[in-house]
C-alpha cells in the first residue's frame, strides 16, 4: 500500500514539474527603456527573477509601438533554455508594446530660448530680449524620463546671433540636436554719437546721448554714459551712431614728452623728482622717464595724472 502511494506522488509531482511555470501575456504594454523584457508583457508564477529580466526585442521609437506574438516569445524562451512543455500560457496571443514619450512642440522650444534669454538678461541689464523663429518647426517625440534642454547660442556674446542650437537630454543622456534659426530682437537704451567725432578726440557729455534702439546686430555696445565720457575716439564716430567697445581707446594719464613727478619710497622715507616721460603711459604701466636733475633715464610704474612711482 504504502509503495502504491509513493508511486502515485511521484506521477503527481512529475505532472506538477511538467507544468511549473505559469505565464499570463498582457494585451498593451508601455515600456521607457530601449529593450523590452519578459517582465514588460506578462506576469510569472511562481515568480522568476533572472527570467523576468529575459529581453525579448528592442523596443520601438518614442511613441511607436510593436506587436509581440506569443508563438515569438515562446521561442526567446526555448532558445534561453526553457523547455516549452514546462509552461503553461494564459491571457493575450499577442502583446501590443508602446514606448513611452515626451512630445515637444514649436511652442516648447520657443519657451525654452525665451527662458535661456531671461537668464541671460543678467548679463545686459535693461536689454529686452525677443527671438522670433523662421520656418515651421514640426513637433516631435522624445523617450520619457527627466528632460534637460541646453540652449546655446551660434554667437558665444549672444548678441547678433541669428541661430539657436539645442541640446536635448534625457536621464542624463543626448537624445537629439536641433537648430532653430530666426531674428533675435534687443532693445536697451544704449550711446550714440550726438555729432561726427574724429579719431583721437577725447569725448564730452556734448558730444553724446542715451538713446532706446535695437541692437541685436551690435557686438559690444555701451549702455552708461560714464563708460564713455573720457575716453578717447579710436575709431570715427558718425552722428547717430552706437558707441562701441572698438571705438574708445582710454587716453593715457601720462604722455610722452610731458613733465612728472616721480615718487619714491621705503618706509616712511619719501622722495619726489621731477622728470620727462619718454613715452605714453596708462594707469598700471611702467614706462621710461628721464630724472631732470640726475638726467639718469629710470623705469616707474604709473599710478595717477603724470605721476611715476619707482623703487629703490
Amino acid at each position: 500500500m504504502n509503495r502504491f502511494v509513493v508511486a502515485i506522488t511521484l506521477v503527481l509531482l512529475s505532472v506538477s514539474c511538467g507544468f511549473a511555470l505559469d505565464i499570463t501575456l498582457k494585451s498593451d504594454v508601455t515600456v521607457n527603456s530601449e529593450q523590452v523584457t519578459l517582465a514588460d508583457v506578462a506576469t510569472l508564477q511562481p515568480v522568476e527573477k533572472k527570467l523576468a529580466k529575459k529581453r525579448l526585442a528592442r523596443s520601438p521609437a518614442p511613441g511607436r509601438h510593436i506587436r509581440l506574438e506569443r508563438v515569438n516569445i515562446a521561442h526567446q524562451l526555448e532558445l534561453a533554455g526553457i523547455d516549452a512543455k514546462s509552461v503553461r500560457w494564459h491571457g493575450a496571443r499577442k502583446v501590443v508594446v508602446r514606448r513611452g514619450a515626451r512630445r515637444l512642440s514649436a511652442a516648447d522650444l520657443q519657451n525654452y530660448i525665451d527662458a535661456y534669454l531671461r537668464r541671460e538678461q543678467r548679463r545686459f541689464p535693461g536689454v529686452e530680449f525677443k527671438f522670433v523663429p523662421q520656418g515651421n518647426i514640426k513637433p516631435f517625440n522624445l523617450p520619457a524620463g527627466a528632460l534637460r534642454v541646453e540652449v546655446i547660442p551660434a554667437v558665444a556674446a549672444l548678441l547678433g546671433s541669428r541661430r539657436f542650437t539645442l541640446i536635448c537630454r534625457v536621464n542624463g543622456r543626448v537624445v537629439k540636436n536641433l537648430s532653430v534659426s530666426g531674428k533675435l530682437q534687443a532693445v536697451a537704451d544704449v550711446v550714440v554719437a550726438n555729432r561726427n567725432l574724429r579719431r583721437g578726440q577725447i569725448i564730452s557729455s556734448a558730444d553724446v546721448t542715451v538713446t532706446r534702439l535695437d541692437i541685436s546686430k551690435l557686438r559690444d555696445p555701451l549702455f552708461e554714459l560714464d563708460a564713455v565720457l573720457g575716453k578717447r575716439v579710436a575709431r570715427a564716430l558718425r552722428r547717430g551712431q552706437v558707441v562701441q567697445g572698438k571705438n574708445l581707446d582710454i587716453p593715457p594719464l601720462v604722455q610722452k614728452g610731458a613733465l612728472v613727478k616721480i615718487v619714491a619710497s621705503r618706509g616712511a622715507l619719501l622722495l619726489t623728482a621731477t622728470g620727462i616721460a619718454r613715452q605714453d603711459g596708462r594707469m598700471g604701466e611702467v614706462i621710461r622717464v628721464t630724472n631732470i636733475a640726475s638726467r639718469k633715464t629710470i623705469v616707474g610704474r604709473v599710478t595717477g595724472r603724470d605721476r611715476i612711482e619707482v623703487e629703490f
